[in-house]
């Protein structure tokens, strides 16, 4: 359900309205998606703290070098291997080897086509065409025995989504053909049937039921239909997506990252066979995720979901580091709003989608060039922001490909109409009626309200802006249009739409006012809560000597916060930062009202 409401104002030239649901009509998948993702190439980031983290990942991963990422695959087809060795997890005898070579691949093509750089899509190219060679030598396309014997499936996967990106993004034809060669080296090693995974240390490991969305997109790749049913094959219907559709909670106990990723799948599914119950487990798995999250949109201490309304949330800050798988984490998150948006038009996924991308993912710390990365966020009392024990994690993998997908969070289109989801600096380049309309963010959001958007067009054009309200905000939002004010009866959480025939240099003036609020760690412990701004987590980053030990009492390891929000230690106020900015310095997230 969506509430509509129009004024005309301006002369009658712009008229605005509110969409809180879904409603558009869509023109893709047979009436499936309500809005579209723009391409990679559509959506520039020209500055803001997303932009400065985009612009340093993209160079840090284009400088990995091609010898070393290929040393392990070489050694297991028996070819000349020069380079150093990887180490940590990637190496032939570390626990998975090889495997994030797929999605290193996956987030160059991605960087590639957002930014033009054709050394992205060089390097791209080089590694599938070295690849095509040790496949020729060896069919087998792992590079270890352990690797073989139980993450075939998931190893597999990255190497999928390697393959369609280059082909897809980079235009590299030979990635096309590697696709059902790949499959046929993997498949005597992969499950026949999919299996679910019983948590983070209980077997099975593998993990095929996330193999679906790929088997999808590699059936359009290579025209060829037997990856249609190998992904119609693997859909983890009865575990999984049955009973969610149904409403029913299945994620308690679950193995936290791999079930939400695996929601990617019901989502492809969605839009290739058209059944409604992967679109309704989508939505009901977004509710369940809800009662699961930690203030930074994260979830899954140890790696699994935890039972709702029991307190295991507050339990966790005390007996785990490891609260949120952070780079898989987020990008099962983020890939999830967006499917969601798409399919519904629904404005508080939105609201998902932007909170976790700023206290997750932009918060994460700058891995280094010895394949040192971030992997879990810690929550707890005093905490630091550490590198995984092992080099070249997993996580590795996803977070080339989560910080390569900003272009798509932000901007998205339907019919007639151009949705602003994040406010970001940015550009967006839209194809309407023969022309290309351009738009152009200009903000300091998160640490301003305001956020200024000028379009460039060659001739006037009716279409509707459509401007997320997000359901934080404190009072009013308030929308001018060439300086004049649009009266606008946009609730929190719904896109306000503004309607008018719109001419080159017309500018949108948004202001979207962020309060100081508090939000309990979970319903058990309504007296412990962490600080919010608008989207933003904000940490006290210097702990008190209280928080720094661990007593018997877990509450006294908390810092204080006044009724009014306001921390102390020893009456002395403490100050809060965004989460995203901490460095190396300790931090306290929780804090106890006092």
């Amino acid at each position: 359900m969506f509430e509509v409401c129009r004024r005309s104002v301006l002369k009658g030239a712009t008229v605005a309205t509110v969409l809180g649901g879904a409603a558009a009509k869509p023109t893709r998948h047979a009436g499936r998606e309500v809005m579209q993702e723009f391409a990679y190439s559509d959506v520039t980031l020209t500055g803001g703290p997303l932009g400065e983290q985009y612009n340093w990942m993209k160079a840090h991963f284009l400088a990995l070098d091609n010898d070393q990422l290929l040393k392990v695959y070489r050694q297991h087809a028996g070819l000349e291997a020069p380079g150093k060795d990887m180490g940590g997890w990637y190496d032939a005898d570390g626990f998975v080897p090889g495997l994030t070579l797929g999605q290193y691949i996956s987030g160059l093509a991605r960087f590639g086509s957002t930014t033009g750089d054709a050394a992205f899509h060089a390097k791209v190219a080089t590694l599938v065409g070295e690849f095509a060679k040790i496949i020729a030598r060896n069919p087998n396309p792992f590079a270890g025995p352990g690797t073989e014997k139980q993450w075939a499936a998931y190893v597999y996967d990255k190497h999928a989504i390697g393959l369609i990106d280059a082909y897809d993004l980079s235009h590299v034809h030979e990635a096309a053909d590697l696709l059902p060669r790949v499959w046929q080296g993997a498949k005597p090693f992969v499950s026949p049937i999919s299996r679910d995974r019983n948590g983070k240390k209980d077997p099975p490991y593998d993990e095929t039921y996330v193999l679906s969305e790929n088997m999808f997109a590699a059936a359009r790749v290579t025209g060829d239909n037997k990856f249609r049913a190998l992904g119609e094959h693997y859909l983890l219907n009865k575990e999984f997506f049955d009973p969610l559709s149904k409403g029913q909670d299945v994620l308690p106990h679950a193995h936290a990252y791999s079930h939400a990723i695996c929601l990617s799948s019901g989502a492809a599914a969605y839009l290739e066979i058209g059944d409604d119950k992967y679109k309704n487990a989508l939505v009901n798995a977004w509710h369940f995720l809800e009662l699961q999250r930690y203030a930074s949109g994260g979830w899954g201490p140890e790696e699994q979901f935890v039972v709702p309304h029991t307190g295991a949330l507050y339990k966790s800050l005390f007996s785990t580091k490891a609260h949120f798988e952070t780079p898989c984490g987020s990008y099962a998150n983020t890939k999830l709003a967006r499917y969601l948006l798409r399919f519904t038009g629904d404005a508080r996924y939105g609201d998902g989608l932007e909170r976790d991308l700023f206290n997750t993912i932009l918060a994460v710390r700058k891995p280094d060039n010895d394949g040192n990365y971030p992997y879990y966020s810690s929550y707890g009392p005093a905490s630091k922001k550490e590198y995984y024990p092992r080099k070249w994690p997993c996580c590795s993998g996803t977070l080339a490909q989560c910080v390569a997908d900003y272009p798509l969070d932000i901007y998205f289109h339907g019919p007639d109409r151009l949705y602003v989801n994040l406010y970001t600096p940015s550009q967006v380049r839209w194809l309407l009626h023969g022309q290309t309309v351009t738009l152009r963010q200009e903000t300091d959001f998160p640490y301003a309200d305001k956020t200024t958007l000028r379009i460039t067009l060659a001739r006037a054009e009716k279409f509707t802006l459509a401007l997320r309200i997000p359901g934080w905000i404190a009072g009013k939002s308030s929308v001018l249009v060439n300086g004049e004010p649009i009266a606008i009866h946009a609730a929190a959480g719904q896109f306000a739409l503004i309607e008018r025939s719109w001419k080159s240099g017309d500018i949108v003036e948004l202001t979207l006012p962020q309060n100081q609020r508090m939000l309990p760690i979970d319903d058990k412990h309504p007296d412990i809560v962490a600080l919010m701004k608008g989207p933003v987590m904000y940490v006290s980053a210097e702990p008190t000597a209280a928080s720094a030990r661990h007593t018997a009492a877990p509450d006294q390891n908390l810092t204080a916060l006044a009724p009014d929000g306001t921390p102390k230690s020893n009456g002395r106020e403490k100050s809060f930062v965004p989460f995203h900015l901490v460095d190396q310095e300790a931090y306290d997230t929780y804090h106890k009202l006092g």
